[in-house]
C-alpha cells in the first residue's frame, strides 16, 4: 500500500511540474510570402526560450493552406496559428492564448484602386449591407460563418486563397472586396500595389488566432500556454507586436475608422 502511494505521489509530482520543466523542443512551422509569419515564429520561440527551453525551428516555406492542414494531420508541422473554431478544436489541440490580442478580428478591406469612394459614406452595418458588395473569402474560413450570420454577400475561393488578390484586382470575378486582419494587411499591401486599402471602415468580430498543435505534439500544450502567458505578463508579446505590426497599424488609423460590429456566431 505504501509503495503504491509513493508511486502515485511521484506521478502527480511529475504532472504538476511538467509545464515548467525545461526541455529541448523542435518546432516545425510554416512560413508565407508576406512575412506575417515572422511574428508568430518569434513569439513562440522567444517565449519558450524565456521559459528556459532550448528551441530548434525547422521552417517549411510557402505552403498553401491546404498543405498546412495536411501537414498538421500527419505531424509534419508541430503547430500553426489559425482562428479558433469548434471544428478545429475537434481536429487539433488548441493552445489557449490570444496571439494578436484581438487584432486579427479587426478587418480592413482590400478594394480595387479607384473604388474606395464607394464606402466613404457608410456609417453603420445596415448601410454597408445595402451596398450589395461581395466579399472574397477562402473556402471553409471562419469568416464565412460571420458573413452568413450578418447577411453579407460573399464568394468562397476553393484551393489557394491567395488567388483572391488577383480575382479582386480583375474586377470581373464577382469579388468587390477582400477583408483582412489589421495585423495582416500592411505586409500584404506591399506585395499587391494594384489594390487599395479602404480608409473608412473597420469590421470587427470577437475571435483571435491561437496556435493549434498536431495530435502528435499535444503534450506541448501546457508548456506553450505557460510560456505565452509569461510572455504577455513580461511585456514580450507587446514588444513583438509593436516590432512587427506597429508601423503598419499607425498607417491604418484604426481609431478613426467607422467600427461595424459583426455578430459572431
Amino acid at each position: 500500500m505504501l509503495r503504491k502511494l509513493f508511486a502515485l505521489l511521484l506521478v502527480m509530482s511529475g504532472l504538476t511540474t511538467l509545464p515548467c520543466t525545461a526541455a529541448d523542443i523542435t518546432l516545425r512551422l510554416a512560413a508565407g510570402t508576406t512575412g506575417n509569419h515572422r511574428y508568430y515564429h518569434a513569439l513562440l520561440t522567444e517565449a519558450l526560450k524565456a521559459a528556459g527551453h532550448k528551441v530548434t525551428v525547422e521552417v517549411y516555406e510557402n505552403l498553401p493552406q491546404t498543405r498546412i492542414l495536411a501537414y498538421l494531420d500527419i505531424d509534419r508541422l508541430t503547430a500553426h496559428w489559425m482562428l479558433q473554431t469548434p471544428e478545429r478544436d475537434t481536429l487539433y489541440t488548441r493552445v489557449d492564448f490570444p496571439l494578436t490580442q484581438g487584432l486579427i478580428g479587426q478587418r480592413v478591406l482590400f478594394v480595387p484602386k479607384g473604388t474606395e469612394g464607394i464606402y466613404a459614406n457608410v456609417k453603420d452595418l445596415a448601410q454597408f449591407r445595402e451596398l450589395g458588395k461581395t466579399a472574397g473569402l477562402g473556402k471553409g474560413w471562419f469568416d464565412v460563418s460571420i458573413w452568413e450570420a450578418n447577411k453579407l454577400s460573399y464568394v468562397e475561393q476553393a484551393g489557394e486563397w491567395r488567388q483572391l488578390f488577383s480575382m479582386l484586382a480583375a474586377q470581373n470575378r464577382g469579388v468587390d472586396y477582400f477583408p483582412r486582419g489589421a495585423s495582416e494587411i500592411g505586409a500584404e499591401a506591399l506585395l499587391h500595389p494594384e489594390l487599395a486599402i479602404e480608409p473608412n471602415l473597420l469590421l470587427v468580430y470577437q475571435r483571435d488566432f491561437v496556435f493549434y498543435l498536431s495530435r502528435g505534439n499535444a503534450h506541448l500544450k501546457p508548456v506553450m500556454e505557460a510560456a505565452l502567458r509569461q510572455a504577455e505578463k513580461s511585456g514580450l508579446q507587446k514588444r513583438l507586436m509593436e516590432e512587427h505590426f506597429g508601423s503598419a497599424l499607425q498607417q491604418l488609423n484604426l481609431d478613426k475608422r467607422v467600427r461595424l460590429k459583426l455578430l459572431t456566431p
